[in-house]
């Protein structure tokens, strides 16, 4: 992540302009875009708003959820043959019906001989 520090230089810099400048157009002494730049001092979010709309910029700020990410299941992904996966993606939702009633018959089928060879339990 850029720091405010760097994000003002780059502004700055990038807009061609010099701290004394900057600090003129956003009505503030040269020392304190200096501090900021330094990462002496961490600007409110008005002022750092102020000094990029002084270089030229507009400040957006965001904010996005997380991803949730579960440690065993990343490490699980890792040996994940995506071959299979990508063969039963390309099935229309039909035939993925179709296939898994096949493997429901096969269950079923193994079952019933488990249980055939366990003398009918």
């Amino acid at each position: 992540m850029l720091s405010i520090a760097l994000l003002v230089r780059k502004a700055r810099v990038h807009a061609g302009l010099s701290q004394r400048e900057v600090a003129a157009r956003a009505n503030m002494p040269q020392s304190s875009v200096g501090r900021i730049e330094a990462g002496l001092v961490s600007p409110s979010f008005a002022t750092l708003a102020r000094i990029l709309d002084a270089a030229g910029f507009e400040l957006v700020a965001d904010i996005r959820p997380k991803p949730v990410t579960d440690a065993a299941v990343e490490a699980y992904k890792q040996d994940i043959d995506r071959t299979l996966l990508r063969e039963n993606l390309k099935k229309t939702p039909e035939e993925r019906v179709l296939s898994l009633q096949a493997v429901v018959r096969l269950a079923d089928e193994a079952r019933r001989a488990g249980r055939t060879l366990r003398g009918g339990e």
